[in-house]
């Protein structure tokens, strides 16, 4: 059995609710998110391999750390020589 929606799903916001685990949802609840944060879990560390990884879009995969950065999730670090 399949399911099928008529209507495109809307995601939910929970900006405005004071709870730890809705805002938290806000910051990692995204698809892309969670893949990006299971590869950091399994030591990628670099943006190509991301890109190659996840076969992810480079604006999707930037938009994407710049979030896990500011809410201070991940860090950014220079590559080494």
């Amino acid at each position: 059995m399949q399911l099928t929606y008529a209507v495109g799903m809307r995601k939910a916001s929970f900006a405005d609710m004071q709870c730890s685990i809705a805002q938290s949802l806000e910051i990692i609840g995204e698809w892309w998110t969670l893949l990006i944060l299971r590869d950091c879990f399994l030591g990628i560390r670099r943006f190509d391999d991301f890109v190659e990884r996840l076969g992810i879009s480079r604006n999707v995969l930037a938009t994407r750390l710049d979030t896990l950065v500011e809410a201070g999730i991940l860090e950014r670090r220079p590559y080494d020589d």
